[in-house]
């Protein structure tokens, strides 16, 4: 699997989906690695969006970082518009 193929296709999806919804990562973690493979599974519900992550905390850790900053970004850009109008 190429990690940066999976983020262009995240990506390519509209942002008001992304931006709109509520986005919850989950990690999952089982005992035996070996019999169960690492996966990922995006679940698009109405006001959410769930990420769950199987037996992959680095893809987990990355996928947290990318969505903080994004939302970090939007209030920094919210910040921005409203002092201008102000």
């Amino acid at each position: 699997m190429n990690i940066f193929k999976t983020f262009e296709t995240f990506l390519k999806e509209p942002l008001s989906i992304l931006r709109e919804n509520f986005i919850q990562i989950v990690s999952v973690q089982t005992g035996n690695i070996f019999a169960n493979k690492p996966s990922v599974d995006v679940s698009l519900m109405k006001d959410k969006t769930q990420i769950t992550v199987v037996n992959n905390e680095k893809l987990y850790n990355l996928l947290s970082l990318v969505t903080n900053r994004a939302k970090s970004k939007q209030n920094k850009q919210k910040e921005v518009q409203e002092s201008e109008t102000a």
